[in-house]
């Protein structure tokens, strides 16, 4: 069950994502064809809720790669303080497959 659960997971989301750009296609050919303000408010009314979402779906990875950008600039920080170099490339490193 437990391996089942996995793959199916993988087809759920493709099917989700696949949805979810058919409709956001839709909607941007509805804007473009009709220009009308009524139709423009329906359109707004019936997709709103996928707006934030989006956003959060995106949130998540630029949300983590700040993170680790963060924990980086830290790291070569203490690296500097730690062995007082300039250069984090500096930092001499221990060849242990010499050993």
């Amino acid at each position: 069950m437990g391996e089942d659960s996995h793959e199916n997971t993988g087809s759920v989301w493709a099917f989700l994502w696949i949805i979810f750009f058919f409709k956001m296609a839709t909607v941007v050919t509805m804007l473009y064809f009709l220009r009308e303000r009524d139709s423009n408010l329906i359109i707004g009314a019936t997709t709103w809720y996928w707006f934030p979402l989006f956003a959060i779906l995106f949130a998540a990875p630029v949300t983590y790669h700040f993170r680790v950008r963060k924990a980086r600039r830290r790291r070569a920080e203490l690296l500097r303080q730690e062995f007082m170099v300039d250069h984090p490339d500096d930092v001499p490193v221990l060849n242990r497959a010499a050993d």
